[in-house]
């Protein structure tokens, strides 16, 4: 099974972030072995990064060892859409904040490998408490 790695771990290492860049390479590295898959949607958020360039994206990825998992999956959308509606319904109760719909989809893919490697562990384990979760 392979790992997950969040939108925010790969900008880490792309942008050479003084705190975080070292511990999320090393966590790459350490599950690189099982292999690591991106979620479209961390494809796209990594767009701006890249000024839009898709092949110096995809060139970067590569030497990261990412690969980005495009294929459809119902269960995985289907895993989303019950995770996103359960978490309005807690945010219109008031137990919880303003959470983005890309961690719904990054964690539903995650939740069909082996994990997600990500320093936004409590935004993850609210919305899959079950989730295997690899913090840098």
């Amino acid at each position: 099974m392979k790992w997950v790695a969040d939108t925010c771990v790969i900008i880490d290492i792309l942008s050479g972030d003084e705190e975080f860049a070292r511990p999320s390479a090393l966590a790459c590295d350490a599950k690189r072995d099982f292999g690591l898959i991106a979620a479209p949607i961390t494809y796209i958020e990594l767009a701006p990064s890249f000024n839009g360039d898709v092949r110096e994206q995809d060139n970067f990825l590569y030497r990261l060892g990412v690969a980005c998992d495009f294929d459809g999956s119902k269960d995985r959308v289907l895993a989303a859409h019950k995770a996103w509606y359960e978490h309005i319904l807690r945010k219109r109760a008031g137990d919880v904040s303003k959470r983005p719909v890309a961690d719904v989809v990054i964690g539903a893919l995650a939740m069909e490998n082996a994990g997600l490697i990500t320093r936004n562990e409590d935004d993850f384990r609210s919305l899959y408490p079950t989730l295997n979760i690899y913090n840098p």
